[in-house]
Formats: structure tokens, C-alpha cells, sequence
């Protein structure tokens, strides 16, 4: 008897707590990508394994949002870093990396 008793106290309690926790997310995310600057960038890559170089510098670096342009060697990064931490961070893949300007 008390397991039933739980199983809908506990599904009825956090549906509406993990929709208004969503939604907060959702504002959140939506509100965060478009207060960050962005950078675009050109950057060396020939290949896959250069974009997974880029990526993967990108990644460790943390708070930045990224779209990598392969077939035009660009990447464009949205970040409260600096441009001199990103061109920094993008130098880590040994490609050779300049700033294009604000997007």
C-alpha cells in the first residue's frame, strides 16, 4: 500500500517543478548566448582532425559557444573571454589563427 501512495505523491510533485526548471533553463540558455559577444575567426584547417584540434582547445576553455566552417576555414565563437584569450586558446592547435572581427 505505501508504495503506491508514493509513486503518485512523487510523480505528481516534480512535473511541474521539472517543466518551471526547463523553462528557467531555456530562458537562461536563450538569454546567455545572445549577451555574449561574437568573434569570428580564421583558422588553418584542412582536415577533420584540425576542426577536432579546434574544438577540442575550445572546449577545455569553457564558456564559449562555437560553429566550425571547415570548407572556409572559419570559426565563429561566442564569448565573454577576450579576443586575446581566444586567439590564444586557437594558436594551442599549432594552425595558423587570425582575428576577422566581430559577427
Amino acid at each position: 500500500m505505501a508504495a503506491p501512495a508514493l509513486g503518485v505523491g512523487s510523480s505528481d510533485a516534480p512535473a511541474p517543478d521539472a517543466a518551471a526548471a526547463a523553462a528557467a533553463a531555456a530562458a537562461a540558455a536563450a538569454a546567455a548566448s545572445t549577451a555574449m559577444p561574437k568573434h569570428e575567426f580564421s583558422v588553418d584547417m584542412t582536415c577533420e582532425g584540425c576542426s577536432n584540434a579546434v574544438s577540442r582547445v575550445l572546449n577545455k576553455l569553457g564558456g564559449v559557444e562555437f560553429d566550425i566552417d571547415l570548407p572556409n576555414k572559419k570559426v565563429c565563437i561566442s564569448s565573454d573571454h577576450s579576443v586575446d584569450i581566444l586567439l590564444e586558446t586557437l594558436e594551442k592547435t599549432g594552425k595558423a589563427v587570425s582575428y576577422l572581427g566581430p559577427k
